[in-house]
């Protein structure tokens, strides 16, 4: 009885992690401060260490064509804060940028082994 009880409990998380319904781990606009930011990528690294296999999206949405660049270079910081920073590996930490039809925000996703990476929007208009 116990080892059935103790099989169960080990197995739950790995259970849990390859069935994920929604992998947007967080979401954040461009306004918040850096080191609110850092924060939120903090939490992200930890999780994305926790989970072996794992990678991580960052998808960059601007409200329209002149913030494109700057929330992109936003994007692109928070990329080299999770790689130096926080040591991920750089293979498994990728920005997409989707296009101007939103405000200035970044959505971070976490995706487990053998799942896809969303499609981009194709709502969006692409500043390139």
């Amino acid at each position: 009885m116990h080892l059935i009880f103790l099989s169960v409990l080990l197995l739950t998380p790995l259970l849990s992690s390859a069935v994920k319904e929604n992998p947007l781990f967080d979401a954040y606009y461009t306004s918040i401060s850096i080191k609110q930011e850092n924060q939120r990528l903090d939490n992200y690294a930890v999780q994305l260490k926790n989970s072996p296999g794992s990678r991580a999206l960052i998808v960059v949405y601007s409200e329209n064509e002149q913030t494109a660049s700057s929330v992109k270079t936003r994007a692109r910081r928070a990329v080299r804060y999770l790689v130096k920073t926080r040591g991920l590996d750089p293979a498994r930490v990728v920005m997409r940028y989707d296009g101007a039809c939103k405000h200035d925000e970044i959505l971070l996703y976490l995706f487990f082994p053998n799942e896809a990476d969303l499609p981009p929007d194709t709502t969006c208009l692409r500043a390139e």
